[in-house]
């Protein structure tokens, strides 16, 4: 088995298949060669690095990377997000075979000016990276909900338990009203400044609303029974900010058009509002935890600072789960 690197620009018709095949398979996935090029392509450098395991030029593991442009304090850096990280099963014969494809693609990646790689692993692969590819952490990314069918959440379905959850959503919009707070900047940030970053993050999947004064985008999922509602990014078009004016204009619209048991955000609200609740570490559905890998030292000043998630506005909408 060989590893390669190349750009998604570089890859063949056959190489898309080949990859997409294999991260079907791995993920159970049913995605298509058309998702992974809005994903890959759609990008500041208009395509993605990629690092591929390959048997008799078959794609049969990858590890990928998007890169994207941050504010980080003053100055503005290209931070590339990895994702879509497997090797199909049969092939998993090397323990190192992950490791040796992310430090074969740092080069590439190092040459391209990104100065480091940040990544959300799931629970199954992030001890691999901590440990034997040693990314640091940042910190555990906060899950935020917005309860509205409290019975079918829990899985006692009564209708008493939704009546009352319903109802409480409701006041808690109304009273909302008389709150406008707006966020407070953080150091470290996307920067928004190119509109290629929403035209790569969203896809006909995601339900996007927006008009003169506000901006938000979700994502309906059924997940083992419960109807839930993911809200990926929501903030005010003026400033493009988040405020509670936009929070309560994106929860009261999804309770009003989509048939929702919760509304889940997952990242920082920083500034004062009380429509989302954060939900308990034991009762987290599955702990994210973010991480970071500095590929240009000389870049970050302060590593101390990198590696606090205080000072990151880090969430849904910085890397691709839903």
């Amino acid at each position: 088995m060989e590893i390669v690197v190349k750009t998604s620009s570089e890859l063949s018709q056959s190489d898309w298949e080949s990859y997409v095949f294999g991260f079907n398979e791995v993920f159970n996935k049913t995605e298509t060669i058309e998702n992974f090029k809005h994903k890959y392509l759609n990008t500041i450098d208009s395509h993605s690095y990629h690092a591929f395991l390959t048997n008799n030029n078959e794609i049969v593991g990858g590890c990928s990377v998007i890169p994207y442009q941050y504010n980080i304090g003053v100055t503005t850096e290209r931070i590339g997000l990895a994702v879509d990280v497997f090797i199909r099963e049969q092939f998993r014969t090397d323990l190192l075979a992950l490791y040796r494809m992310y430090k074969k693609l740092k080069k590439v990646l190092i040459s391209h000016g990104i100065v480091m790689v940040v990544a959300v692993p799931n629970d199954v692969s992030y001890t691999y990276w901590k440990n034997i590819v040693k990314w640091k952490d940042v910190g555990q990314l906060k899950y935020y909900a917005f309860p509205i069918k409290a019975g079918n959440v829990l899985m006692k379905a009564t209708t008493i338990a939704n009546f009352f959850s319903g109802l409480f959503s409701k006041l808690l919009l109304l009273i909302s009203y008389f709150t406008n707070t707006l966020e407070k900047s953080l150091p470290v940030s996307i920067d928004r400044s190119d509109n290629i970053i929403e035209k790569q993050r969203y896809t006909p999947n995601h339900k996007i609303i927006k008009d003169s004064k506000s901006f938000f985008a979700y994502r309906v999922v059924n997940e083992e029974g419960i109807n839930a509602s993911y809200l990926i990014d929501f903030y005010n078009v003026t400033n493009q900010k988040k405020d509670s004016k936009t929070l309560r204009k994106a929860l009261k619209h999804i309770l009003n058009n989509e048939q929702t048991d919760i509304i889940i955000f997952v990242g920082k609200l920083n500034f004062f509002q009380f429509l989302l609740f954060k939900v308990p570490y034991k009762y987290e559905p599955k702990h994210l935890n973010f991480t970071a890998d500095i590929l240009i030292p000389e870049k970050i000043s302060n590593t101390d600072f990198i590696y606090d998630i205080s000072n990151w506005d880090f969430g849904l909408f910085n890397y691709d789960v839903r």
